[in-house]
């Protein structure tokens, strides 16, 4: 849904159901436009003499009363990653419920719109973060691939909060892995202290979402595999997804989180480095080097801890690539788009490993007879799925293997 949308339409039904129900309405950001950045929109307005602030996270509006000097403590909550230690200022003020849009300067209207999504895209939407120059020192790319994954996480945490998006879920912890493996790879540019603790605290928030992730693959693959059969695992399973979504969202609102996103924001803006530059190719050749040995060992008979040994591995050399590709260009784009493949590969191994492990931990807590012999054969089913990865492995890796080698190995 695009920017804004979700509340124009609140704003039609409103004007549509009173007939003639005209308002105006304040919207609200940080200076650096924040709220917008995570397509964010907020705003107050006045409803029958009261007050009323709007948010709205993920194409739904969350609202509640409230006067203009502070935003009510519930919406205030949700938007905790985004405004923590900013304040809030007016940015734009439009009316509705006419047969346009009008932005006001006080009564005066300074210009009128078509619709609501057309003037917030005008007035609010934030401009674009300049790009790193190619030549610019390494230091310079890893912050920029920084500030986009702390942009992420500013934009999934409100959802996580809000809903039980799995998506949201998902690309929170992609953002993190991402900051994880890129300080791993340039660690050479950074305080030796300093970045094994941000790097413990990324595994640490990483770790208490990683439950509700697993639960929702293995609840999404089940809701078309398992049918009605599967019934008394899958009950079984969604108690155990609300506890996951439980542990996750206490997380994010604990005072150890808060202070990950304040030593994020420093990383981005001040890092403590040793040295400014290196040769961010290099870190790509490192990194796939390494994926290449892993993989060459791996033989019919490789355990599942050696394939997913080679996933995180697959996982480091794509977003050292990905890292390197405003230096490399074509050659770092075109791995990473082969390594998105072999992740899809041996990321099925392991999914298909994690289910297994979670059926058999959930029926192992109940005495049901159905639910074991049920379980039994969603097991099977897993089984089926890992030896379909092992036999597509092989041939993903050759592709990748390949452009590797045009990548990295002759630079």
């Amino acid at each position: 849904m695009r920017f804004g949308a979700r509340i124009a339409e609140v704003a039609d039904e409103t004007s549509s159901n009173s007939g003639a129900d005209v308002f105006v309405a304040t919207y609200h950001d940080t200076a650096d436009r924040r709220l917008a950045r995570a397509h964010i929109a907020l705003r107050r307005r006045m409803r029958n003499g009261t007050g009323l602030w709007e948010a709205e996270i993920g194409g739904e509006v969350l609202s509640a009363p409230g006067g203009p000097a502070t935003l009510p403590e519930e919406l205030a909550g949700r938007l905790t990653a985004l405004l923590r230690n900013r304040k809030l200022e007016e940015i734009v003020r439009l009316r509705t419920g006419t047969e346009d849009v009008a932005l006001l300067e006080g009564q005066h209207v300074l210009r009128s719109y078509e619709n609501l999504d057309t003037a917030l895209r005008d007035t609010i939407a934030p401009t674009r973060e300049a790009r790193t120059r190619r030549r610019a020192p390494a230091i310079e790319h890893v912050r920029a691939y920084l500030r986009a994954q702390v942009a992420e996480i500013e934009r999934t945490d409100p959802l996580i909060r809000s809903s039980d998006d799995p998506d949201a879920v998902h690309d929170f912890r992609v953002a993190v892995r991402r900051m994880r493996s890129v300080l791993r790879s340039t660690r050479e540019l950074f305080d030796e202290d300093w970045l094994k603790a941000l790097r413990e605290e990324l595994r640490w928030i990483g770790g208490e979402l990683a439950a509700a992730r697993d639960l929702d693959v293995l609840l999404a693959r089940l809701g078309k595999e398992a049918g009605s059969e599967g019934a008394p695992v899958v009950k079984l399973l969604e108690t155990e997804r609300r506890r996951a979504w439980k542990r996750a969202r206490a997380a994010l609102s604990g005072e150890r989180y808060l202070k990950l996103l304040d030593r994020l924001t420093a990383a981005v803006d001040a890092p403590p480095v040793r040295q400014s530059d290196l040769s961010l190719e290099a870190v790509a050749r490192r990194e796939f080097k390494k994926l290449d040995r892993a993989t060459r060992k791996l033989g019919p008979k490789a355990s599942a801890e050696q394939v997913h040994r080679t996933r995180i591995l697959a996982k480091r050399a794509r977003y050292a690539a990905e890292l390197a590709e405003p230096v490399a260009g074509k050659r770092a784009r075109r791995f990473v788009k082969e390594a998105k493949r072999f992740q899809d590969v041996v990321g099925a191994h392991q999914d298909a490993v994690v289910a297994a492990g979670k059926i058999h931990g959930v029926v192992d807590r109940t005495k049901s007879m159905e639910s074991a012999f049920v379980a039994g054969r969603l097991v099977e089913r897993t089984t089926a799925l890992r030896r379909k990865a092992r036999r597509e492995l092989p041939r993903a890796w050759k592709r990748l293997e390949r452009q590797g080698r045009k990548a990295w190995a002759s630079n």
